[in-house]
C-alpha cells in the first residue's frame, strides 16, 4: 500500500481559520506546510507590514520557525536584515513564488553570493524558496525554506503555491480588517467582533437562506451560489484525486468582493457565508476602482491569470481593465502603465486602522 501524499489544501483550510491570535495562526500554517515545503532546513512562516519609512522594504512583523536547525535559526533573521534594501524588496515584488537564485538573477552564480557564503552555505544551504502572499498595501504573509541545490522553482510548484498564496493573502486581508474592528470597538451584533457580518448565507448544497446589500442582486446571488458549489467540490474527494484542479475550483474572492467562510451553528449545522473582503483601491481619479485593484496586483509581479484568480474575475476582464487603464493614461505598454501608477496601492486595511 502506497504512502498517502500530504493534502496541500489543508494549508488553505488553515488560512481561513481567521479568529486566531497571530502567533496561533502562524503556528498552524507552519505545522501543515512543513511536510510540503521542508527541504532539510525547516521552514519559516511570517507576517509582514509596511515600513514606517516611505519607500523602505516591508518589515517582518512576526515569524515562526519550525524544524530549522538551532544554529541556522539563530542567524535566520540576520541574513535577511543584512541584505541591501533593494534586495529585501524583491521577494515582495517578483511574484508569489521564486527561488533565491531567481530573485537575485544569478542562477548558478548564486553559489558566489557573499551573504549566502557567509551565513548559509556552512549549513549546506545553497538556495531557498520564497512564497510571498503579497498585498499591494504592504501587508501580507509567506513562507521561506532552504534548499541544498541551486535551482529555479518548477512550473507546477510555482502555479500551485501561487494559488495557495492567493488564499493566504485574502485570508490575511480579512484578518487585518477584523483586527481593525476589534481595535476600534466596532463589534457586530451581540458584541462579537471575532467574525465578519455575512452578506449572504448558503447551505453547502447551494440553498440561499439570506442575502443583504450587494448580495441581493440576482447576478450576485447566482455567482455566489455557483462559487459555493465550486468550493464544496474542491473540498470533497477532488482534493485528493486532483489537488491542483481542486485549487483551481476553490474561489479566493467572488466577483472581487466576497470571501466564502464556514459558519457552524450551535446545533451542528454548517453554512457557507459570503463576507465582504474587497481590496479598496486608491489612485488616479481617471481610473475605476477595479482598474486600480488590477494594477496594484500587477505591480507585485503577478501575471494576468493569477490576478484573475485572486480577484475572482475572468482572465479576459483583467486584460480589458489593463488595456482600458492604459488608454486612459495614454501609455502603450504594461511597464509604462505601472510606472504611471507608481503610487497606486490597494488598501486592504480600513483607513481608521491607521488613523487617517
Amino acid at each position: 500500500m502506497g504512502v498517502r501524499k500530504p493534502d496541500i489544501l489543508r494549508v488553505v483550510d488553515a488560512a481561513y481559520v481567521i479568529d486566531q491570535t497571530p502567533d496561533s495562526w502562524l503556528v498552524g500554517l507552519a505545522e501543515i506546510a512543513h511536510p510540503l515545503l521542508d527541504g532539510g532546513f525547516g521552514i519559516c512562516v511570517f507576517e509582514y507590514r509596511p515600513a514606517e519609512t516611505p519607500g523602505a522594504p516591508p518589515e517582518i512583523a512576526s515569524a515562526h520557525l519550525l524544524g530549522v536547525p538551532p544554529d541556522l535559526a539563530a542567524l535566520h533573521g540576520t541574513i535577511f536584515r543584512n541584505m541591501p534594501p533593494e534586495v529585501r524588496r524583491r521577494p515582495f515584488q517578483m511574484g508569489p513564488c521564486v527561488s533565491g537564485s531567481q530573485m537575485m538573477g544569478e542562477g548558478a552564480a548564486f553559489r558566489n553570493n557573499p551573504l549566502m557564503q557567509m551565513y548559509a552555505q556552512k549549513f549546506g544551504m545553497f538556495d531557498s524558496v520564497w512564497i510571498t502572499a503579497a498585498e499591494p498595501s504592504g501587508w501580507g504573509c509567506g513562507f521561506h525554506t532552504g534548499r541544498r541545490e541551486i535551482s529555479a522553482v518548477s512550473r507546477l510548484f510555482k502555479q500551485r503555491w501561487s494559488w495557495i498564496a492567493g488564499h493566504l493573502s485574502t485570508a490575511a486581508r480579512l484578518r487585518q480588517k477584523l483586527r481593525a474592528r476589534r481595535d476600534h470597538g466596532d463589534c457586530g451584533a451581540g458584541g462579537d467582533s471575532a467574525r465578519p457580518a455575512p452578506e449572504a448565507v448558503f447551505s453547502p448544497n447551494g440553498t440561499l437562506h439570506d442575502a443583504t446589500g450587494a448580495a441581493k442582486e440576482k447576478a450576485a446571488r447566482d455567482e455566489l451560489r455557483r462559487s459555493v458549489l465550486s468550493l464544496e467540490k474542491a473540498r470533497g474527494p477532488l482534493r485528493r484525486k486532483d489537488p491542483d484542479e481542486a485549487l483551481a475550483q476553490w474561489p479566493t474572492l467572488v466577483m472581487g468582493r466576497w470571501s466564502l467562510l464556514d459558519q457552524m451553528e450551535n446545533d451542528g449545522r454548517r453554512y457557507v457565508v459570503a463576507c465582504e473582503n474587497e481590496p479598496a483601491a486608491v489612485g488616479p481619479e481617471s481610473l475605476t476602482e477595479r482598474e486600480l485593484q488590477v494594477i496594484g496586483y500587477a505591480k507585485l509581479g503577478h501575471h494576468n491569470k493569477l490576478i484573475a484568480y485572486e480577484l475572482g474575475i475572468a482572465d479576459s476582464t483583467v486584460r480589458v481593465l489593463l488595456s482600458r487603464a492604459a488608454h486612459r493614461l495614454r501609455v502603450q505598454t504594461r511597464a509604462e502603465l505601472l510606472a504611471a501608477c507608481a503610487n497606486v496601492t490597494v488598501t486592504d486595511v480600513p483607513q481608521k486602522m491607521t488613523g487617517t
